[in-house]
Formats: structure tokens, sequence, C-alpha cells
């Protein structure tokens, strides 16, 4: 499908389409940088505790927003939060009704993990029912944010906590469009980026100047945006090409933003 027919098409139908399609063969192809025992951010596989984005999660009810197969999840409720999964492809969350077959039998207890299938733009989640609420790539990158935000923001209790990491703006100037050998130039536009239309799903970002008046007319407060960056050992991911961590390596190619919702 080119990207001509997927820009006529709903962005949430083509994406669970998509998802559908690819949750298995993305599980074979990235299951080593999808830990279910430690929680790990991103395309660098950077811990949580390293990071810490999200805070104090022991006991807290977290929500993930497009879970993928709840791999973040599973390894947050193994550490003791409380979780709920939520993603539009019935086979992800199919894989991730399996991740926790594997873990209890591992454990000998089933992580605190409530799968749901359904749509992070429009969830029937309740109001002010989660303490975190986060996305890793899932909806961070394939709902629309103009949406999906207003939406976390509702599900979070006052003064929860909303993070979520992508790639950044700038990676996004510097990617030839359909070309996986990112420049050292900026080739494609920034002002107006929202959404980004490929062959095969529908992805999105922002401008960070979007980015932060979205926050604002949500009521979140900025507590940080951290640019995550490879480690020199490493030379090629599973997402990631050698050139796409040379780059990486001199310019902040994936940021976590770290936003709360007021307590008053």
């Amino acid at each position: 499908m080119d990207s001509s027919r997927t820009s006529e098409m709903p962005h949430v139908d083509l994406n669970e389409r998509y998802w559908d399609d690819y949750a298995h063969s993305y599980h074979l192809g990235h299951s080593n940088q999808l830990p279910t025992d430690v929680p790990t951010w991103s395309v660098w596989g950077t811990p949580e505790a390293e990071v810490g984005a999200l805070g104090d999660f022991v006991g807290r009810d977290v929500v993930e927003l497009g879970c993928g197969g709840a791999q973040f999840s599973i390894a947050l409720a193994r550490a003791g939060a409380r979780c709920t999964a939520i993603d539009i492809s019935s086979e992800q969350i199919a894989l991730g009704q399996r991740l926790l077959d594997e873990a209890e039998a591992a454990d000998g207890a089933r992580p605190d993990v409530t799968l749901v299938v359904g749509d992070v733009e429009t969830s029937s989640l309740p109001d002010a029912s989660f303490d975190i609420a986060f996305s890793d790539y899932g909806a961070s990158m394939f709902a629309d944010p103009l949406r999906w935000v207003p939406e976390a923001v509702r599900m979070l209790r006052p003064g929860g906590r909303l993070v979520f990491s992508s790639t950044t703006p700038l990676l996004e100037t510097c990617l030839p469009k359909g070309e996986g050998v990112v420049s050292d130039r900026m080739v494609r536009d920034y002002h107006g980026m929202h959404r980004l239309d490929d062959s095969r799903a529908v992805y999105f970002n922002l401008p960070y100047g979007a980015w932060i008046r979205l926050f604002r007319s949500c009521g979140l407060d900025i507590v940080d945006m951290i640019e995550t960056r490879p480690a020199d050992s490493i030379v090629e991911t599973d997402y990631r090409t050698p050139n796409q961590v040379a780059w990486a390596k001199r310019w902040p190619a994936e940021m976590i933003w770290i936003l709360e919702k007021p307590a008053g």
C-alpha cells in the first residue's frame, strides 16, 4: 500500500490493521529488546532504574497506552506496580496474554496486569483512575497527540504523572521519507509536522513548541524532557542501523517527556 493511499485512510483503522498483521513477526524480530523482567525504555534499552522517569511506581495504578505485547507493563508489575495495558491490536493483546502466562509460570504468581483491546484516543477507561500513564513508542508514536494526550490526562488522578518516549522532531527532519538512512542535513519540513504517513502505517510527531503548547492546553506541568543517547558500546540495534546509531551519538534521536497533572 503506497503512502498516497494511506493518507486517505483513518489512521486508527490503518494502524490497527498494520499491527494485527505485524505483531507476531515484530515480536520475533525484537524480543531481545522487549524484556518482561526489567522495565526498559525504547530503542537504546535504557533501564527505568537509570532514567527514573516514572517516579515511584511500586503499589501505584499504572496505565500503558499503546502497549504492544505489554512487555513494559509486565516488567513493572513484576516490580510491584498494578498495571492496565491497552492496545488497539487484538493480536498484540493476545501476545501479551501469552507473555503473562510465561511470567506466571516463571514466578509462581501472575503479574498484576489487566489487558484491554481499545483505542487510546477514545478509551472506555474511567476518569481519574491512574497514578501514572505512560507510553513507550506506542500511543506516543502511532496515535494522534491532539487526541491521546487529553485522553491520558482525563484518566490521571490529580498529581498523576504522564511519561512518554518517541523519536525527536529533529530526527524526523533529517530522515528522508521512505528511507532508513538518516542525513546530517534537514531534508523534511519542520513547520507543520503532525501526521506522517509511510507505506505501511501512520505515525505522529509535533514540533517542540507545539508539544509544549499541547501540554499547557491540557493543564500539564513539564517536569523534564530527557534526550537519551546510545551507549558508546552500541553500534547497531534491532531498531536502529549503524548509520542511525552513529547519528544519535551526535544529535538527539529519542526523547522522553515527563509531565504532571497538578494536584490542586
